[in-house]
């Protein structure tokens, strides 16, 4: 390549890194005007306050990330992003609350699985669940390092499916995305009588659906950018990941 074509493709880089750059996004999914999905959300109000821990890295993925989703979803959450909450001062607001009884959702020994036991917590006070929005490798971490999450109790429930979220390989078969996960997880909550949705939770994986369904129709448009040749592979014919079959996913 000489110097011309060299100095042709850098412009060619960079005008294309400005009209990235003007793409005007929804303040509501976080997602570009153009893949908003805000049209499919149908929020809904919950007497749980869900508060997602987001990962910066998770932030910087929204347009495959189902964390923002999941906000706009749900009336009575928040987002919160960091890596060690251990000093953050608004989750520790929420934990020393006197009004508020707090659990974080993630797998341990000594969870609660509100899938196959009575879920018994002071019906006096508010009930927070926090969720780590991040890979299963950045959650652990997240965990690790915060130590106000590890002296909470844990919740978590039993996925009886298999993820819908076909465009993301996750390690193992129980492993669910964020919305995924709020929806099942509601679904306990609403069968032990703690929620009174009526149905409407179910909006959730309808959202998530919306997603996958936009995604994998831009995968095999070949006039965008990102178009590859059989870019998607089916759950089907996807190679089994080997390193999870000795390594932990949880801190416990």
């Amino acid at each position: 390549m000489n110097k011309e074509q060299y100095l042709a493709n850098k412009e060619k880089q960079r005008k294309k890194f400005e009209e990235v750059q003007r793409r005007k996004t929804c303040l509501n999914c976080r997602r570009s005007e153009n893949s908003c999905l805000c049209s499919e959300i149908k929020s809904f109000d919950t007497a749980t306050r869900f508060v997602l821990l987001m990962h910066p890295m998770e932030a910087k993925k929204e347009k495959v990330g189902t964390g923002r989703l999941t906000k706009a979803s749900l009336k009575n959450s928040q987002v919160i992003m960091g890596i060690d909450f251990s000093h953050d001062k608004e989750v520790n607001e929420l934990i020393n609350d006197p009004k508020n009884i707090c659990y974080v959702m993630y797998p341990g020994k000594n969870a609660v699985n509100i899938s196959e036991e009575k879920f018994s917590y002071d019906k006096e006070k508010r009930l927070v669940v926090f969720i780590i929005d991040a890979t299963w490798p950045c959650a652990k971490k997240m965990m690790k390092l915060s130590n106000n999450l590890l002296d909470l109790p844990r919740v978590c429930f039993t996925p009886t499916k298999r993820s819908r979220f076909e465009i993301k390989h996750q390690p193992m078969e129980y492993c669910l995305s964020t919305i995924e996960s709020v929806h099942y997880f509601l679904d306990d909550l609403q069968k032990q009588g703690i929620e009174n949705l009526q149905g409407e939770h179910e909006g959730l994986l309808n959202t998530l659906d919306a997603l996958v369904q936009y995604q994998l129709h831009c995968e095999n448009d070949p006039d965008r950018q990102t178009y590859r040749r059989n870019a998607h592979t089916p759950y089907e014919k996807r190679r089994k990941s080997v390193k999870w079959k000795t390594r932990t996913l949880f801190v416990d």
